[in-house]
């Protein structure tokens, strides 16, 4: 039997910034780690304890740091695989004339660990002719997304599937997830 921690209703982007954060604090490498699909979505992978008290201490502590009590520990029965938290996050940035791409801090860090050699360029700016494009590109994006994810990662979609559960868009500005992740398979 083993223990995860998760947020009530699934974990938001803020949330597992945080979460993702303290378990760096706490010296788990997010890049090799024990994890299983979190229960109430299957879009994201959690860390896994094997004694409850140690995640209710976790769980406590982002309580505190956090100030949110959504925090609890759920109790897991699948089998945990070892690999990266995930998905890759992918973040876009609007401006007046596109769209820029840059992989979040704790992605890159750990593509770089688990894929030498990955993540080559920093970013990817896609420019738009007219403000009308500009508004009108948004729906493009998500038929851009995986070349826009391999050539900011240097790795297969197949290879970020398989390892981080793929990979997600999310506009930090909006708040809003522009191209979801699928579930993470175990």
């Amino acid at each position: 039997m083993s223990f995860t921690v998760s947020h009530q209703g699934g974990t938001k982007d803020v949330e597992f910034e945080a979460y993702a954060r303290l378990l760096r604090q706490k010296g788990v490498d997010l890049a090799k780690l024990n994890r299983v699909p979190e229960p109430t979505t299957n879009r994201r992978w959690l860390y896994v304890w094997q004694a409850e008290a140690d995640a209710q201490a976790f769980a406590d502590e982002l309580k505190k740091r956090t100030g949110d009590n959504s925090w609890e520990v759920v109790q897991v029965n699948a089998p945990a695989s070892q690999g990266p938290l995930g998905p890759v996050e992918i973040q876009v940035g609007r401006q007046s004339n596109g769209w820029t791409f840059a992989l979040h801090p704790f992605s890159r860090q750990m593509l770089q660990k688990v894929f030498d050699g990955s993540c080559r360029v920093p970013s990817v700016f896609i420019a738009t002719d007219t403000r009308q494009d500009f508004q009108t590109t948004m729906g493009t994006i998500a038929d851009l997304a995986e070349q826009v994810a391999i050539i900011l990662t240097g790795v297969s979609i197949d290879k970020l599937e398989e390892r981080f559960g793929g990979f997600r868009i999310y506009d930090a500005e909006t708040k809003k997830e522009l191209v979801p992740s699928q579930e993470v398979k175990t």
